[in-house]
């Protein structure tokens, strides 16, 4: 028998954008939070939502993702 996954069934992300302004730049800034935790993380880069993502357990490297049918 199989050994039950721990990793939830579902998870909820939720995603806040902003622009920060100086006087030489701008830039998008934001931060994500799994709703089930109540955990944080402030992130400049996108790359870093998905780093967060995955350290749920959620799109883990191995899992391809039904669409982006090109990385198949």
């Amino acid at each position: 028998m199989a050994e039950p996954s721990r990793i939830s069934p579902a998870s909820t992300f939720v995603i806040r954008f902003w622009r920060d302004w100086s006087v030489t730049t701008e830039r998008w800034r934001g931060r994500i939070e799994h709703v089930q935790s109540g955990q944080r993380a402030d992130f400049v880069e996108p790359e870093d939502i998905l780093r967060f993502v995955r350290s749920f357990g959620v799109m883990a490297d191995n899992q391809i993702s039904p669409s982006h049918p090109e990385e198949q």
